[in-house]
């Protein structure tokens, strides 16, 4: 009732929106606040915010697979200026409505040294009209020390698929599942490059509840205490 309420008083249209807590603390993204208080209070996926706020000290760079309207692409910004690190963050989406809006994000962000790259396309298994593999991007030898964040509603073992390169010990994955028949089959393709992933479950928050979601979702993060 409380969020209802506060979501009435806020503009119903996409505006510059600083995130106030959690690991993305202190970003600016262009998003309608009415869609997620959560995400501007710092709570939207709150089951990551330890394992990210570890992991982000680790990389300077970030590829986002699906970043919809760049709580992630940008959050990890503000995580890499608040961290004093220069930074490479690449953004991948394909649909306009989000692509026009991530645009404006990154227009809004402060000079610092984090740079932002913008991919219009899919990702997938192979390269093809509107799609693009994980491989295919950056040059050879930029496949390192990176945070790469996939959530592609169900394509998930596709996209990891066409990025194998980037599964080497310097690198970190959360990856948002969203069939359960994926979760093995994710795991076992990491195994065979030595990378261990973890599954991490949906947790209510107190006396706010459960986010507006799936029930059948989880995420596999990289198992931060076997890589250090």
């Amino acid at each position: 009732m409380i969020g209802t309420a506060l979501k009435k008083c806020l503009p119903n249209r996409p505006v510059r929106v600083r995130i106030w807590h959690g690991p993305f603390r202190g970003a600016h993204i262009v998003m309608n606040p009415r869609d997620s208080l959560r995400k501007i209070f710092g709570l939207y996926e709150r089951e990551l915010n330890q394992w990210l706020e570890q992991a982000l000290r680790r990389v300077t760079r970030v590829v986002d697979v699906g970043a919809n309207d760049g709580y992630f692409t940008f959050g990890c910004g503000a995580a890499f200026k608040r961290l004093g690190k220069a930074g490479v963050i690449i953004a991948i989406e394909n649909q306009d409505q989000h692509i026009v809006k991530l645009r404006r994000s990154i227009e809004e962000q402060d000079q610092n040294n984090v740079a932002y790259q913008l991919v219009q396309a899919y990702a997938g298994r192979e390269n093809r009209p509107g799609y693009m593999t994980l491989d295919s991007l950056g040059q050879p030898g930029q496949h390192k020390n990176a945070l790469v964040k996939i959530d592609v509603e169900g394509a998930e073992v596709d996209v990891v698929e066409g990025g194998r390169k980037w599964i080497c010990p310097s690198n970190y994955f959360v990856i948002e599942v969203h069939e359960e028949r994926f979760l093995p089959q994710l795991k076992k393709i990491f195994s065979v490059h030595g990378h261990q992933l973890l599954q991490v479950n949906q947790r209510p928050v107190p006396l706010l509840g459960r986010e507006q979601r799936e029930l059948n979702n989880w995420w596999l993060v990289s198992d931060l205490g076997a890589k250090r």
